[in-house]
């Protein structure tokens, strides 16, 4: 035979950037064989199948398993090959769009828990904000049974979060109606979530379970300790816009600054409280 326009086995690995072994496994399962075997036993490449080897690297790169790429190298087709790579590019943008949607909301996560741990708990301040889309749940003024009924609220919040595809539930808050606060009471009426920018389309406004947080001015106090003890805190916030001469002009939002990750404590609990106010 002439070997003189063929490689062997190590001028072919070199002339691919790979091993010997590699072509040794390549060749063993099926992907990549020899063009032909000497009366020596050894290997021997051609240059045309330097462009197979690349068309597997390719493949590898594209996240193929060497048994796909086995079935591909078999069944060679060009239409085939176009499909799959229209399929892994389709997967690849639906990847990206996860990863832009994690990385947001780690942003989110980082930005509130440090604002949390940074506080002042307990001082007030005047602060600016935007509009806010907020997703509710109701509490429906329903009677708690147990301790486990404000757990069985944040789960049907969460599902229904999850099932118009806001991932940022762990950012739950809730809402105390403004004619609710003038009456001096701190009762709750809904769980809210923001709906992110990216998901959101004006086929949200004509939801019934759609709230707007209007921009404006708002006062705003960070508590810390249980939750059920930022009744002292809004005392503080009234008391700080009767002082500054300040109208409430809206609801009450309590945002859930720290507990998911708090520990198992409930004194390192962390909200935050703003409402909106205006100059009397």
């Amino acid at each position: 035979m002439n070997t003189e326009r063929f490689f062997t086995t190590g001028q072919f690995a070199a002339l691919c950037g790979t091993t010997k072994e590699t072509l040794f496994h390549y060749d063993r399962i099926g992907i990549l064989k020899p063009a032909c075997v000497g009366d020596n036993g050894y290997r021997y490449y051609t240059a045309a199948q330097f462009y197979d080897f690349d068309l597997i690297q390719t493949m590898k790169y594209t996240g193929s398993s060497l048994e796909d790429i086995r079935k591909c190298f078999r069944n060679f087709d060009t239409a085939y090959f176009l499909e799959m790579f229209r399929e892994k590019q389709r997967r690849i943008k639906e990847e990206q769009r996860k990863l832009e949607e994690l990385s947001g909301f780690m942003q989110e996560l980082v930005q509130i828990t440090e604002e949390a741990l940074d506080a002042r708990y307990g001082v007030p301040r005047i602060e600016r904000d935007e509009d806010e889309y907020l997703l509710v749940t109701d509490f429906g003024y329903r009677e708690w049974d147990s301790t486990a009924a404000p757990a069985r609220l944040l789960g049907e919040h969460i599902r229904k979060c999850e099932a118009h595809g806001i991932r940022n539930h762990a950012f739950v808050g809730s809402i105390i109606l403004h004619e609710t606060l003038k009456k001096g009471e701190l009762k709750e009426s809904f769980l809210f979530t923001k709906i992110p920018e990216n998901i959101w389309t004006d086929e949200w406004r004509r939801r019934e379970d759609v709230r707007r947080k209007p921009a404006g001015t708002f006062a705003s106090v960070m508590h810390k300790g249980a939750y059920n003890s930022f009744g002292k805190s809004i005392e503080k916030l009234l008391k700080f816009t009767e002082r500054e001469r300040l109208e409430i002009a809206g609801d009450c939002y309590v945002y859930d600054m720290i507990s998911y990750i708090a520990g198992a404590g409930e004194e390192d609990y962390v909200v935050k409280i703003k409402v909106p106010v205006k100059t009397v």
